[in-house]
Formats: structure tokens, C-alpha cells, sequence
């Protein structure tokens, strides 16, 4: 698989991580990217601190999860980043994540990253662990600019 496949892959997972009211989430029209056994893991957002060590109670977590925004997109904010060493390749990329609650209250992550690690199975690719993470507002300029010289 070359590096456009695996991008087209997390595009796929970009896409699919998506609700609203006219197109709830379908986590069947993309499922088939990721290992659906013990080789899949997962650290991310607003998972469970010890994350998840199988598909079965990612899956379950996952259909969960997204019965709770209203509406909910990913949208990338640079380009996808890929790399392959033999049988594993790892995407990452900064996202962007807007939505709302069927109150209407609005949601809005502008700094917000994902990484996929992806693992040769046969002639297929399929993710074995993601892990996204949304950066903490940083303090006023001045005092951010003085955090990174530090």
C-alpha cells in the first residue's frame, strides 16, 4: 500500500467520525479500516483513562459516544503527514473539531490532532491503535511566548 493509500485511509476516518441530524453516524461504513480484534487499541479525547485494548469495547464505546452531539465534523487544518516502515505506517494530522448538542449548544476544538497507526494484515492496511488529543488554550500571548523560550 503506498503512502496515497494510507492517506485516503485517514481520509476515510476523518470523514467518518462525522454526525448530524440529516446523516447520523455510521460507524459500519467505515469499520472495515480498523483491526476488529486485540491488535486494535485506542487512547483519545474523552475515551476511558486506560483508553481501550479490543475492538469489541472500542466499538460499543464508540457508537455510544457519537449519540451524543447533535452534529459533529473533523476537519484537517494542514496536510496528512504518513510514514511507512515495513508492516506498520503511522498517519497524523491537525484537525479541527466543530459540532453541537441537541440543545444547541455550540462545541468548537480548533487544535486538535489524531494518529493513526496502521499494521500490513495480507494486501490490506488496517489501523491498530488511533490516539487524538486536543490541545489545552494556551495563557495570554506574551506569557505562551515566554513558556516556549523557556
Amino acid at each position: 500500500m503506498t503512502i496515497e493509500a494510507i492517506t485516503n485511509r485517514t481520509i476515510t476516518w476523518i470523514e467518518g467520525w462525522r454526525t448530524s441530524l440529516d446523516a447520523p453516524f455510521n460507524l459500519d461504513a467505515f469499520r472495515h479500516i480498523y483491526a476488529q480484534d486485540d491488535r486494535f487499541s485506542s487512547f483519545d479525547f474523552g475515551r476511558p483513562h486506560d483508553g481501550f485494548t479490543d475492538w469489541a469495547t472500542a466499538e460499543a464505546y464508540y457508537r455510544k459516544f457519537m449519540t451524543v452531539p447533535a452534529n459533529w465534523r473533523l476537519e484537517p487544518t494542514a496536510a496528512i503527514e504518513v510514514t511507512i516502515r515495513g508492516n506498520v505506517a503511522w498517519s497524523t494530522v491537525p484537525l479541527h473539531a466543530t459540532g453541537s448538542m441537541p440543545d444547541g449548544t455550540e462545541f468548537d476544538f480548533p487544535e486538535c490532532r489524531v494518529t493513526l497507526i496502521f499494521e500490513k494484515d495480507g494486501d490490506d492496511w488496517l489501523i491498530v491503535h488511533e490516539h487524538g488529543s486536543s490541545a489545552l488554550p494556551f495563557p495570554d500571548e506574551e506569557t505562551t511566548k515566554a513558556m516556549l523560550a523557556a
